[in-house]
């Protein structure tokens, strides 16, 4: 892990975006940290816009609270349910 000032960022953008390919790189301002260069993929890209989205999160918990007050379903029962319902075809 590398340390690169903001003067440095501005400077040489490009070269730091091909360093944080190998290693993450933290930004200071005035010598404190102020945000880190985490390098990431397009493949990636989804799944963090989806950790990060606080609307995401709050459905999860919302869902999460609806179904421990439901009682909920128990993991091996609700893959039997899903097989009986494969097994079932309506034509």
């Amino acid at each position: 892990m590398r340390f690169a000032g903001i003067k440095e960022l501005k400077h040489k953008t490009m070269d730091i975006l091909k360093e944080s390919k190998k290693e993450d790189i933290i930004i200071t301002a005035y010598g404190k940290p102020a945000a880190i260069l985490h390098h990431i993929t397009e493949e990636d890209l989804a799944d963090y816009l989806i950790e990060n989205d606080p609307a995401f999160k709050n459905r999860v918990e919302e869902s999460y609270i609806e179904y421990t007050a439901s009682g909920g379903i128990a993991a091996d029962a609700f893959i039997k349910k899903l097989e009986k319902r494969r097994g079932v075809k309506k034509v």
